[in-house]
């Protein structure tokens, strides 16, 4: 929608100012007026405003800042809480805003429904919120910088240096570094994404003996040991006490890229376990996407992934990296207030790790499956079975699962 950017400190540098003011103006060509604020104890702040003019409106008389408070987004109550007919939304903001301290700032804006980033001058401070809408900083000697968007701030960076972004839903006293949640719809109910495999299978229990409402979500896409997952996951369900759900994938227009999903020559041994001969093209990140829609419409906070540290080494959606910068984009994948969350309870765990857990809480692992081929019984060969049989070994134990000789 706009670009809001400024400053706060002991000295603001105005070359640096200037370099940001023309850099925010990608987003928003109307405005551009910057306003300078005296602080307690000789601070200052300079708030600044590029807007971008809806097509039902005319170009506002006034520009930002206004009251000292500059927004980026859409009031869609503005009217509800008392804006004049042909007044800018973002007028109404000076009226309702507390800015006595960072909690009544955060409480105020319950009363606002749309979307928010806004810069706040107080008595000794700026405060800035946000919902969804971005704030990034970025903070030399004597000043602290604002701007929308990332790349607003980046010639103000030394090599390797990016700015940082402000947590989605918070708000944030510029001066202290203090910062505050705002409240978002949470519950303890979780989707485990569930294949019937070791890892998920002891993530589930996991999460359930922690207290979490566990249900499991299960995908078919076509792969060799489909059927004897869909069989197997079912039971596992049955035994948490857990609903489940299932949704397929169609991955026919993929189905020569990997040999789970044709009739291609599986890697045995320990090779099938260190390398990822049997790769599915971004199969995670589909199941993820399809996980966060379901969790979203059907009132889940948390998503669990069975990823696992061991297997990090082989497959690049394994690994904690991918799982974090995904949680980092979900506050932008799924409404305002809402609340989705990956979580991965086995994550930083080995597979030898994982079945001593799994031991430990009594899984039941018997009914689970691992081999990438179908059938009654593992094959015993393939990479995870040749892993699934080490790390039962390494606890002094045999697996329950049944194998083929």
């Amino acid at each position: 929608m706009c670009s809001i950017f400024g400053a706060v400190g002991s000295y603001v540098d105005q070359t640096k100012l200037g370099a940001i003011k023309h850099a925010a103006r990608d987003r928003g060509r109307d405005g551009g007026k910057v306003q300078e604020y005296a602080l307690a104890d000789g601070w200052v702040a300079w708030l600044g405003n590029w807007r971008a003019t809806p097509t039902t409106e005319v170009e506002a008389a006034e520009p930002q800042p206004y009251g000292g408070i500059v927004h980026n987004g859409t009031i869609a109550n503005d009217r509800e809480l008392g804006n004049a007919v042909g007044n800018v939304d973002s007028m109404v903001l000076q009226h309702v805003i507390d800015r006595s301290s960072l909690s009544a700032l955060r409480d105020s804006l319950s009363v606002i429904q749309g979307s928010y980033a806004l810069a706040i001058a107080a008595e000794s401070t700026v405060y800035v919120a946000t919902n969804y809408k971005p704030i990034y900083i970025y903070q030399d000697s004597t000043a602290l910088y604002f701007s929308s968007m990332e790349r607003h701030l980046q010639s103000l960076c030394s090599f390797g240096v990016r700015p940082q972004r402000i947590a989605p839903y918070s708000v944030v006293d510029l001066r202290t570094g203090e910062s505050l949640d705002v409240p978002r719809e949470t519950n303890n109910r979780a989707l485990v994404i569930a294949s019937a495999g070791l890892d998920s299978t002891t993530a589930a229990y996991k999460l359930k003996h922690e207290g979490y409402a566990v249900d499991l979500l299960h995908f078919g896409y076509g792969a060799q040991a489909g059927g004897r997952e869909e069989q197997l996951i079912a039971d596992i369900a049955a035994d948490l006490g857990a609903q489940l759900v299932t949704l397929h994938i169609d991955y026919s227009k993929f189905a020569g890229t990997s040999p789970l999903l044709n009739d291609s020559v599986i890697a045995t041994g320990e090779a099938g376990a260190e390398f990822a001969h049997e790769w599915v093209p971004a199969r995670n990140l589909l199941m993820i996407a399809h996980a966060v829609a379901y969790a979203e419409a059907n009132g889940y906070t948390y998503i669990a992934l069975g990823n696992n540290l061991e297997e990090s080494g082989a497959y690049p959606d394994n690994e904690e990296e991918f799982t974090k910068l995904l949680n980092d984009s979900l506050a932008y994948a799924v409404h305002d207030g809402g609340h989705v969350q990956l979580m991965a309870p086995v994550g930083n765990l080995m597979k030898h790790e994982i079945v001593k857990l799994g031991l430990e809480l009594g899984v039941p692992y018997e009914l689970t499956w691992s081999c990438y081929k179908g059938g009654v019984k593992h094959c015993g060969n393939c990479g995870p079975c040749f892993m699934r049989k080490t790390a039962f070994e390494r606890n002094g134990t045999t697996d329950p699962a049944p194998h083929e000789e």
